[in-house]
């Protein structure tokens, strides 16, 4: 296995810090994740307003990223080994602004359509690179720290992107928005090459050396890893999705008007995203002093008795309190899936390993929403809140006696005794 890391040579390494991460890793992912939020709020508006596009083909543009990024996490584990950190983790970033530019100078849906696949492979390449980064530097004892602050940054990230892509797309223009992420991803190029130059190495796999048969080693030796933990992450991806299809749907049918509808729906999805944000110092905490499934059953319990309220909550209200417990279960779960799949890959092969990982986990996120469509069109959105609530206790039951511990505590270096005097 490649590595951009320096050898250990057996040197005492000194104690981590998770300040050290901050440029490398926290500031990056920032300016990353508030680019891809820069779009969220107003690619629906664009297609419809530029192109006259079908609600069809709009739900088809909104979910061509993450399309992109589920197809392209397998490929990019394989290419991280291949190539190593530095060049795929700037590959994605530049790619991502490429990406920008072809959407904000589209002339037609499938020009647009096009760039968003294009985003969602650029996304690939950079969160399996920068996950493969975290499983190379940071010790076990403070992955859930590091990884739940790095999801409450990504969320903090998210609602300033929705914020500044609303004001570029209303203010200057409805293409302002792309070309702004082509700024933010040439940003985080720079970052990216000053904060890795000169610590670390980039070595790649010899010739001779054969990708594939590695990864279908993987794919058998942790057969038993992605029927059982895999499961348990596609369907946390799964409630996570559902939150964005059902509160809204849940919020048109209490309002009177679409202004009220908007209003309210706005209105809910900011709490929940400020009691989402402010909960990863607990969660990180939590997982590193008692371990992943202590913090991760609680938060699918809690999600799943949040979609659970939604048919009850017939006032809005009474709809806000389903939707603080949906904030309060997704922030419970920060960094939750990605601290576990760095806990599960081996050392020899973990970008093979975490591109797979990601796969399964984003295939829950990608088929959320069409499996609670279909079954609000076949029969209701209380039918389908349940259903989804039943999802989650599932989610927890297989973490709960399926999935084991991955938190292994590291043992305490000897001190070395006093000199005696006698």
């Amino acid at each position: 296995m490649s590595s951009d890391l320096p050898s250990d040579s057996g040197a005492v390494r000194p104690k981590f810090q998770i300040r050290s991460l901050v440029w490398s890793v926290y500031a990056p992912s920032f300016m990353l994740t508030l680019g891809q939020g820069l779009l969220i709020p107003v690619l629906p508006i664009f297609a419809d307003n530029e192109f006259a596009a079908s609600a069809f083909l709009i739900a088809f543009i909104v979910t061509a990223r993450p399309l992109g990024t589920m197809i392209f996490d397998v490929p990019a584990g394989i290419l991280v080994s291949v190539f190593g950190l530095r060049r795929i983790m700037l590959g994605g970033v530049l790619l991502f602004a490429v990406a920008s530019v072809i959407g904000g100078l589209s002339p037609n849906v499938g020009t647009l359509i096009a760039a968003r696949l294009l985003a969602g492979v650029s996304f690939a390449l950079w969160s399996i690179s920068r996950h493969v980064y975290i499983a190379q530097t940071v010790p076990m004892g403070n992955r859930g720290k590091a990884l739940s602050m790095f999801g409450g940054i990504s969320r903090i990230a998210g609602i300033a992107g929705f914020f500044l892509g609303g004001v570029l797309f209303g203010v200057i223009d409805e293409r302002a928005p792309f070309f702004a992420q082509a700024v933010v991803a040439v940003i985080t190029a720079m970052m990216v090459l000053l904060t890795f130059k000169g610590s670390l190495r980039e070595e790649t796999k010899t010739p001779s050396h054969n990708i594939f048969p590695m990864l279908g080693h993987t794919l058998y030796d942790s057969r038993g890893i992605f029927a059982t933990a895999g499961v348990a992450a596609i369907t946390l991806q799964f409630l996570r999705a559902a939150r964005e299809l059902i509160f809204p749907l849940a919020v048109n049918e209490i309002a009177e008007s679409e202004t009220e509808a908007g209003i309210l729906s706005g209105t809910l999805f900011g709490v929940m995203s400020v009691i989402d944000s402010v909960m990863f110092p607990v969660v990180g905490y939590v997982m590193d002093r008692w371990g992943r499934k202590h913090i991760g059953v609680p938060a699918y319990l809690v999600l799943a008795g949040s979609f659970a309220l939604v048919p009850l909550a017939t006032t809005f209200p009474l709809l806000m309190v389903a939707g603080v417990l949906v904030g309060l279960g997704n922030g419970l779960s920060s960094g939750l899936v990605l601290t576990m799949g760095v806990d599960f890959a081996p050392k020899d092969s973990p970008g093979e390993f975490l591109g797979v990982w990601r796969f399964i986990s984003d295939a829950g996120g990608a088929s959320g929403p069409v499996v609670i469509g279909g079954i609000v069109q076949a029969l209701t959105l209380g039918a389908a809140s349940v259903a989804t609530a039943g999802i989650g206790g599932v989610g927890a039951l297989i973490l709960l006696f399926l999935v084991r511990e991955t938190l292994v505590k590291e043992p305490e270096p000897e001190r070395p005794r006093a000199a005696s005097s006698g």
